[in-house]
């Protein structure tokens, strides 16, 4: 008994002929293509925009961006033991104000932009350290560990953020 072939075995044949290629297509082209324009762009905007921060900021001595917002949970706490310490050093960009600045092209906006990750960004503080160096330490999971009775994470991030501060230790890469 010979089969007949349905609607599904000819689009599946179909799909066969048709996606194979353009998969092939796609990897012969566009993985290049990636890895020639889109990664330098990528690295290029990174090196640029850095230079932009060791020229502006850094250079008059601003070299800690914090970010952080109106939470109960961290705002006291940073107010009241990092700001005092770090001083003039420090450049703030609140989290809870992000519709003045989300979508604003202020360097400060840029730089959080570029090197927040999508999690364990809010607090968040990045040190900056010669020209390529730039240290992220996101602060979100360490006080929420505090708030459940373990300081050890906040801790180790503090003492990080103000050796560095004081000019005693270049953040780890």
């Amino acid at each position: 008994m010979q089969k007949t072939r349905t609607t599904r075995d000819i689009w599946n044949r179909l799909k066969l002929v048709v996606l194979a290629p353009l998969i092939v297509v796609f990897l012969i082209v566009f993985v290049p293509l990636y890895f020639i324009v889109f990664v330098p762009l990528y690295f290029g905007y990174r090196l640029l925009l850095r230079v932009v921060v060791e020229l502006t900021s850094v250079a008059r001595g601003r070299r800690i961006l914090v970010v952080y917002s109106r939470s109960p949970l961290w705002q006291p706490y940073v107010e009241s033991n990092w700001l005092p310490r770090l001083g003039e050093q420090a450049v703030l960009l609140n989290w809870s104000d992000r519709r003045e600045w989300q979508h604003s092209k202020t360097l400060e906006a840029r730089v959080f932009r570029h090197w927040a990750y999508r999690r364990d960004f809010n607090p968040m503080v990045l040190l900056f350290s010669g020209l390529i160096r730039t240290r992220r330490i996101g602060l979100y999971s360490a006080f929420h560990d505090l708030k459940h009775g373990k300081p050890d994470k906040l801790q180790a991030a503090e003492s990080e953020l103000f050796a560095f501060a004081e000019g005693k230790r270049k953040p780890r890469a």
